[in-house]
């Protein structure tokens, strides 16, 4: 028997009109600009697929999108064939989410000139016309997060626990921490883990996780740093519920992580809402840039350590960030391992 399986979750959401209210005219039209998401997997309701769509949401109450729609990608097998639904709708825009989409963002790009494609965190080694990677920075976003965890550690002694080093992003972030740790304090003890089995459970091994931060507290790691989808959601959590304080990544994990909020530091940001929105302005306007468009970085509130956090820490960090921005000094200071 074949079973077929199902492809997408595709959800059409029309924010600025009522119901009543006639929806926007095909897409293939020249004078209707259609933006379209797709995500690689995981709910639009957390994470970058989140941030993703609110920068979607953005930009059509500010009048740079008619019609925005989302393809919520259910198997990874369907992700090329989500994709080519809103080619042929005759969508103007295409976003894709994550690093796991890159290889089919590129193919489509290819097959498609006359569309236009963003691939949010997938680094473009090639240029291609009409596709933009939105990448971020995470080398400098992880250096603010070291220098905070050098910054409250009492045990001298810090961790990041990463997701496989394939991974671009995980590697400058994950170093980018070992280099601003030890840039607040040449004599911190840094650990830095990365994931290696199956890349079948790329960003989704939380058992990795859990037993990656079980470690790293048993080892003395009071303040541990993770990135990587739901593996560092795992680390971050089982680091929590041992004591630890944590620092997460790619989003402000404060709405998600509801039961460690307390032990929650910070965390690294791409602040993927506003680059999101920024380039779809720019696509309409016929301004996109190609190859690679860095978006902004930074670290997300302390929340409930609001108030445990001195004010000269808060301030070194601002100013860490500053420097960043216009001296990348995490250039100077490379990350030494053990």
């Amino acid at each position: 028997m074949n079973i077929k399986r199902p492809a997408f979750l595709i959800l059409f959401l029309f924010p600025m009109f009522s119901s009543c209210a006639p929806r926007p005219a095909d897409c293939a039209r020249p004078d209707v600009f259609c933006v379209g998401l797709v995500t690689a997997s995981g709910s639009i309701q957390s994470g970058i697929n989140q941030q993703a769509w609110l920068g979607l949401q953005d930009a059509q109450a500010e009048g740079q999108a008619d019609r925005i729609d989302l393809i919520e990608t259910v198997d990874p097998r369907d992700r090329q064939a989500n994709i080519q639904t809103f080619i042929n709708a005759g969508y103007d825009l295409i976003i894709t989410v994550g690093p796991a989409m890159t290889n089919e963002t590129i193919f489509a790009a290819k097959k498609n000139p006359q569309t236009r494609f963003i691939g949010i965190e997938q680094t473009q080694d090639a240029t291609y016309p009409n596709l933009t990677g939105l990448v971020f920075h995470e080398e400098r976003s992880g250096f603010l997060a070291g220098a905070l965890a050098a910054s409250i550690t009492q045990t001298n002694h810090v961790a990041a626990l990463c997701e496989a080093k394939l991974l671009d992003a995980m590697r400058r972030y994950c170093d980018g921490f070992g280099a601003g740790a030890q840039y607040l304090n040449p004599n911190v003890n840094v650990d830095i883990v990365y994931r290696t089995g199956s890349n079948q459970n790329l960003l989704n091994d939380p058992d990795w996780g859990n037993q990656a931060a079980l470690e790293a507290v048993r080892n003395g790691a009071d303040v541990i740093f993770a990135a990587g989808g739901n593996t560092a959601t795992a680390a971050l959590e089982t680091a929590g519920e041992q004591g630890a304080y944590v620092i997460g990544s790619e989003t402000d994990r404060y709405a998600d992580l509801t039961d460690i909020r307390s032990r929650l530091a910070s965390s690294a940001l791409n602040d993927v809402r506003p680059g999101v929105r920024d380039l779809i302005g720019r696509a309409r306007a016929g301004q996109m840039p190609s190859g690679n468009f860095f978006g902004p970085i930074r670290l997300a509130p302390f929340h409930d350590l609001d108030n445990q956090i001195p004010q000269a820490v808060a301030d070194q960090l601002g100013q860490l960030a500053q420097k960043l921005s216009s001296n990348p000094i995490i250039d100077d200071v490379p990350y030494q391992e053990p």
